[in-house]
C-alpha cells in the first residue's frame, strides 16, 4: 500500500503551502540521484515528488484529504505527474534538464572539518556533535532571494531557460554555442525586490550542528562524508558535502601498527631472570602478563584481542610488549657482593673494577676453602 504522502514529507495533515514546498526542497536535496549514492535514492526522490505534485495542487490535496489513495478514478493520482526532475528544476530554479551547453544545477561548495580523537575512541568508535559555520538557505525568503510577498520573475533575456545561445560564423560554416544568461547569471529569474535577510541571495551564514559517527577502527587522516552537510549554493540549487578528516592523537603508551599496539615493557634484572607477574597497561584498562624465566631484552610478550578493531568489523589485534631489561646502576655494597657471587657461582670470568677487585678475591678464597672440604 502507497505510504501517505503527508508521512512522506514529514508534515502534519494542518500544514501549510510553504511548510509542503520548504520540506520537499530539504528532502529533495538529500534524495536527489546526483547527491546520495544509496541504492534506493531514486526511488524515494519519486516518492518525495509524487507527495509534492498531490499536496501542493490545492484540487488534488482536497480529493487526497478526502479519499487519500483511493481518489476517483480518473482524477488522476497513479498517472499524469510531472517529471520528477522537471519538479526539481521548477521549485529550484536550476538547469537540469536543459539543452547541451545549458548550465547545469548549481552546487554549493564542499565544506572540511577536523576532528581529533584519543586512541581508545578507535577502539570503540565515538559520536559527537560539532558545530560549524556553513552557508544555509535564508530562512525569511525560503530561498528564492526575493522578498517575502513577492517571487522571483521570469528573465526576460532567456526566458527561464537560464542560458543563451550565441552564434558565431566560421570558414567552416555556423556555429551555435550555449552559456550562462548575463542578465539572470544562469538562474532563470530576476528579483526586482530583493530580500532583506540575504539581499537577493538565497542564502545567509549560519551556525550548523552535526552529527558525527566515527566508526571502529579508523585510521588517523582519514574522512567521513555527510552527504548534502556542505554550503548551499545561491540562488538555490544542491547543497555541497561535508568531509569530517579524522585525527587520531599519538598515545604516551601504546604506538599503533595496523590493528596492533605495542609499547614497551621494562623489566628489572630479577624479573627478566626469575620470571614474574606483572600489570600491564590496556586500551580497556590493566590487564595481567606472566612474564617468562630468562625473558631477553627484545623478546615481544602478547596479550590476544587487546589490540584495534579493522575498519568495517572483525576481530581485535593484539597487544605486543616489546621488553628492555633494565641493569642496575645503584648497587650498594651488599648488592654487589651478592651479585659477585651469583658470578662466581656460575663459572662467570669477570674482571671486577678496582673497588671490587678485593672483595672478589676474598669471596674468591672462601668459595676454594669451601670446596676442598
Amino acid at each position: 500500500m502507497p505510504r501517505d504522502y503527508y508521512e512522506i514529507l514529514g508534515l502534519s495533515r494542518d500544514c501549510g503551502n510553504v511548510e509542503i514546498k520548504r520540506a520537499f526542497r530539504r528532502l529533495a536535496r538529500v534524495y536527489h540521484p546526483d547527491v546520495c549514492k544509496e541504492p534506493e535514492a531514486e526511488e524515494r526522490f519519486k516518492e518525495i515528488g509524487e507527495a509534492y505534485a498531490v499536496l501542493s495542487d490545492p484540487q488534488r490535496r482536497t480529493h487526497y484529504d478526502r479519499f487519500g489513495h483511493g481518489a476517483p478514478q480518473g482524477f488522476g493520482f497513479q498517472t499524469g505527474f510531472p517529471d520528477i526532475f522537471e519538479l526539481f528544476n521548477e521549485v529550484f530554479r536550476t538547469g537540469f534538464g536543459a539543452p547541451p551547453g545549458a548550465p547545469g544545477a548549481s552546487r554549493g561548495a564542499d565544506l572540511e572539518y577536523e576532528l581529533t580523537i584519543d586512541l581508545a575512541a578507535v577502539a570503540t568508535g565515538i559520536e559527537t556533535e560539532v558545530e560549524l559555520p556553513r552557508q544555509a538557505e535564508c530562512p525569511r525568503c525560503d530561498g528564492s532571494g526575493a522578498e517575502p510577498g513577492t517571487t522571483p520573475q521570469t528573465c526576460p533575456v532567456c526566458g527561464g531557460s537560464g542560458y543563451v545561445e550565441r552564434q558565431r560564423r566560421t570558414i567552416l560554416g555556423v556555429f551555435a554555442t550555449a552559456g550562462p544568461c548575463p542578465e539572470c547569471r544562469g538562474r532563470g529569474t530576476v528579483i526586482a525586490s530583493p530580500c532583506a535577510g540575504c539581499s537577493g541571495s538565497g542564502v545567509v551564514e549560519t551556525a550548523q550542528t552535526v552529527r558525527i559517527e566515527v566508526p571502529p577502527g579508523i585510521k588517523d587522516g582519514q574522512r567521513i562524508r555527510h552527504d548534502g552537510q556542505g554550503d548551499m549554493p545561491a540562488g538555490g540549487g544542491i547543497p555541497g558535502d561535508l568531509y569530517v578528516r579524522v585525527r587520531v592523537e599519538l598515545h604516551e603508551v601504546f604506538r599503533r601498527r595496523d590493528r596492533d599496539l605495542f609499547m614497551q615493557l621494562d623489566l628489572s634484572f630479577s624479573q627478566a631472570a626469575l620470571g614474574d607477574c606483572v600489570s600491564v597497561p590496556t586500551i580497556d584498562g590493566d590487564a595481567q602478563l606472566t612474564i617468562p624465566p630468562g625473558v631477553q631484552t627484545g623478546n615481544a610478550l602478547r596479550l590476544p584481542g587487546q589490540g584495534l578493531p579493522p575498519l568495517h568489523g572483525g576481530p581485535r589485534g593484539d597487544q605486543i610488549m616489546v621488553v628492555r631489561v633494565l641493569t642496575p646502576t645503584d648497587l650498594d655494597d651488599e648488592e654487589r657482593r651478592i651479585l659477585l657471587e651469583l658470578a662466581l657461582e656460575r663459572n662467570e670470568e669477570i674482571t671486577p673494577q678496582d673497588g671490587d677487585r678485593t672483595l672478589f678475591e676474598r669471596i674468591r678464597e672462601a668459595f676454594a676453602s669451601r670446596a676442598g672440604r
